[in-house]
C-alpha cells in the first residue's frame, strides 16, 4: 500500500490506514442522527476535498446513504462475502468481524483437524495363526558362540518373540537381564538378536569369561511369529554376509565346521504366544 510522507511532522503515512480511519470517523459522526455536510466537517476536521472523496467512498460501498442529510445506511444487507472480501473500518463492527471469521473459517477448520486428528485409523489385520521356531545344533564339539541368520516373508510374518533356547546354558527358563534393546544376558551367557530390511533376523549367544565351551545337541535359538496370509515356514541363511550368516566359534574365535544337517530348524504351530 502507498505511502506519503506528513507535510507538518514528516511521518510515513499508510493511506490504507488513513482511509479506514476517515471512514471510521464519518460513521461515527453519523451513528443516532443525520448530518450535513458541514456539520461533517466541523466534526471531522477533514479536508473538504479529503470528506468529499470519502462520502462517495462509502455510499458506493452502501455504508451510508444521503438524502439532504447523510445517513447510516441501518438498513444494508451484508453478505459473508462482503465481509470477508473487505475490511471493515467501523470499529463497533470489528468484533462481529472476528466472530464471523471463526463461524466462518475457524471452526470448519478446527473441525477439520479435529476430524483428521481423529479419523479411526485401519485396524491392523489379526493374524490367523502363530509359529514356533526351534533352531537346533546338532553333534557338535567345542561350541563358544554361535550366530544364526534367518530370512523370512515379512510382508506375512511378524516375530513375536525371541529367545536363546538351552544349548549353551543348558537351561531353557532362565532369567533375563536387559543391557540395551537388543542385547540380554542370561546366566553366564550374552544374547543379541536383531532384524535386518528385507525380512532377516540375525540373533547369536557367546558365553563370557572362562566358561568351558559345551559339547552336544540342544536347541540354540526360539523364535514365534504369527503369520496373517497363510501358514509359511522360514529359512536358515548360509554363506551370505558375514554381518547375517550362520555359524559356530571356538572359543579362540575361530569358525567350526559345519553343514547343512549341523544346524537345522523345527516347526511348530502353536495357539498363543508364550514368551
Amino acid at each position: 500500500m502507498p505511502q506519503v510522507r506528513c507535510p507538518k511532522c514528516g511521518t510515513l503515512i499508510n493511506l490504507q490506514n488513513r482511509r479506514n480511519s476517515d471512514c471510521s470517523m464519518i460513521l461515527k459522526a453519523l451513528e443516532g442522527k443525520g448530518r450535513t455536510f458541514s456539520e461533517l466537517l466541523k466534526i471531522t476536521k477533514l479536508p473538504r476535498k479529503t470528506l468529499s472523496l470519502r462520502l462517495k467512498q462509502l455510499i458506493n460501498d452502501e455504508e451510508i446513504m444521503k438524502n439532504g442529510r447523510y445517513y447510516v445506511n441501518n438498513g444494508k444487507s451484508r453478505t459473508a462475502e462482503g465481509l470477508l472480501d473487505k475490511e471493515i473500518s467501523f470499529p463497533s463492527n470489528k468484533k462481529l468481524l472476528a466472530s464471523l471469521i471463526i463461524l466462518m473459517l475457524g471452526i470448519p477448520s478446527i473441525s477439520l483437524a479435529l476430524a483428521l486428528f481423529y479419523q479411526p485409523q485401519p485396524a491392523e489385520p489379526q493374524p490367523i495363526g502363530y509359529l514356533r521356531v526351534e533352531v537346533y545344533v546338532n553333534n557338535v564339539t567345542d561350541v563358544y558362540a554361535w550366530q544364526v541368520g534367518i530370512r523370512y516373508n515379512h510382508t506375512n510374518l511378524k516375530i513375536i518373540s525371541v529367545k536363546p533356547g538351552n544349548f549353551l546354558t543348558q537351561n531353557i527358563d532362565l532369567r533375563s537381564e536387559k543391557l540395551s534393546q537388543d542385547v540380554e544376558i542370561y546366566e553366564n551367557t550374552l544374547f543379541f538378536h536383531k532384524t535386518l530390511d528385507g525380512g532377516i533376523l540375525v540373533a547369536c549367544q557367546t558365553l563370557t569369561g572362562n566358561s568351558s565351551s559345551v559339547n552336544g545337541s540342544g536347541i540354540l535359538l526360539i523364535v514365534e511369529f504369527a503369520y496373517f496370509y497363510k501358514y509359511e515356514e522360514v529359512s536358515i541363511i548360509y554363506n551370505e554376509s558375514p554381518q547375517y550368516d550362520t555359524g559356530l566359534l571356538r572359543k579362540d574365535a575361530t569358525e567350526l565346521p559345519i553343514s547343512k544337517d549341523t544346524i537345522t530348524l523345527h516347526f511348530e504351530e502353536i495357539t498363543a504366544t508364550t514368551n
